[in-house]
């Protein structure tokens, strides 16, 4: 009897001692695969989920930093402080600033070929516009010109992936002429070349309302449907795909309303996303202002 009570004993303690067997050592290492897999897909997830929204954040960011930035600007158009007593002292001392010329193609000749010196919009196009204003309230003009950057002799052709930015350019003028080394000390440096106002622009156009009463365009028709012709105050929205380019002086100082579509798009593409128009992966972001000019008169 106690023969075999040390037997039980003995089988017992090699039981104990044997361990796992491959099966069960292969089915622990497949539920850890599955488990590990699983954890990774759900981090993945968050990853990419975290990117895009990140990616859209950023492009929302900047359509509306850009768009603000042009219309605070813009609707500064006209605000042409020529002699106004401006000094930082209190009260202010008259400092006279000679005015900019009236006729000067001396920023004509090099940047603008349709416009002239001296005017409140020096270009108005469907991608481009360029206005005078003191735009920092430093009691002298500045040209502003907006437009989408880098130049296209700068990009490739066949790339149209190629993001675009908001650019900005300025250029002071002194009392004698207008220039673009803002900070006086004769070099331009890179921070007075056009400066990116907002990065990943896909598209930025511009479209213009005249005035056309007896004051403005007088072409004697209801442009308005209001059923009066040439009312006080009458707008024409002009198409610049129909309409006469807005070429000539005469016809900028009409011009009473700016409206600005700006469209931003995500820097990445999220493969998981079809644009419903343009059938790539970016996302895409619009907004519009219609800006009141409200110095021109």
């Amino acid at each position: 009897m106690l023969r075999v009570k040390m037997v039980n004993l003995k089988r017992r303690k090699v039981e104990r001692e044997r361990g796992v067997t491959l099966i069960e050592l292969m089915l622990v290492v497949g539920i850890m695969g599955i488990v590990l897999a699983a954890t990774y897909n759900m981090f993945d997830f968050q990853q990419k989920s975290y990117s895009v929204q990140d990616n859209v954040a950023v492009m929302q960011q900047n359509v509306r930093v850009g768009l603000e930035y042009m219309v605070k600007e813009i609707r500064m158009t006209g605000y042409i402080p020529e002699n106004i007593p401006y000094d930082a002292t209190d009260p202010p001392e008259v400092i006279p600033v000679k005015p900019a010329p009236e006729d000067s193609d001396e920023v004509n000749d090099t940047h603008f070929p349709e416009g002239a010196g001296g005017e409140s919009i020096e270009e108005a196009k469907a991608d481009s516009i360029t206005f005078q204003a003191d735009v920092d309230n430093d009691g002298a003009s500045e040209t502003v010109r907006y437009r989408l950057g880098p130049d296209p002799i700068d990009l490739d052709p066949l790339d149209l992936s190629q993001p675009t930015d908001l650019t900005r350019m300025v250029w002071r003028w002194d009392g004698s002429s207008w220039s673009d080394d803002l900070d006086g000390d004769s070099t331009v440096d890179p921070e007075e070349s056009p400066q990116v106002v907002a990065e990943d622009i896909d598209a930025l156009e511009f479209n213009y309302a005249l005035l056309a009463d007896d004051d403005g365009l007088d072409n004697d028709i209801d442009d308005d449907g209001d059923g009066n012709v040439d009312d006080p105050g009458e707008l024409k929205n002009w198409d610049l795909g129909v309409d006469v380019p807005l070429n000539t002086k005469e016809l900028r100082s009409y011009i009473r309303q700016v409206t600005v579509t700006l469209t931003a798009r995500t820097a990445a593409q999220d493969s998981k996303y079809i644009h419903p128009q343009q059938g790539d992966h970016y996302r895409r972001r619009t907004l519009t202002s219609r800006i009141g000019l409200r110095n021109m008169k």
